[in-house]
């Protein structure tokens, strides 16, 4: 597992996501959950594509 942060859009406050590897093998390609709630203000954030 891997951490990965973004912003909330309502808030700005800093997330930490927790993103998982793809496959076994790889370092390069995480899976992120497509909508998160901010631990601040509790609005739903969803994650970007890139």
């Amino acid at each position: 597992m891997e951490d990965f942060e973004f912003e909330c859009w309502d808030c700005w406050e800093t997330n930490y996501i927790k993103g998982r590897p793809k496959g076994f093998w790889t370092t390069t390609h995480y899976e992120l959950p497509g909508e998160w709630n901010c631990w601040s203000c509790g609005a739903v954030n969803t994650t970007p594509d890139d």
